[in-house]
């Protein structure tokens, strides 16, 4: 039977933000402030896909934790 994998994984994209300041300095500031909105346009930066491969396994270690727990139980 097969099931579902939510697989964690994360790319880069390539933007611009448009910022209204009085210089580069605080044209950063700004654009690095928790509040300021990523950019729309962006595009995909090639090649810079990848799967979390440390997170799954964590998550597969807590599987087989979990079945062992149960075996134990039952035994």
């Amino acid at each position: 039977m097969t099931k579902k994998y939510k697989i964690p994984c994360s790319w880069q994209v390539y933007g611009y933000l448009d910022i209204e300041a009085d210089g580069w300095d605080e044209a950063i500031e700004v654009a690095e402030d928790y509040d300021t909105p990523l950019p729309t346009d962006g595009s995909y930066v090639e090649a810079s896909f990848e799967v979390d491969h440390d997170m799954i396994e964590f998550w597969k270690e807590q599987e087989r934790q979990q079945i062992r727990r149960k075996v134990d139980a039952n035994n």
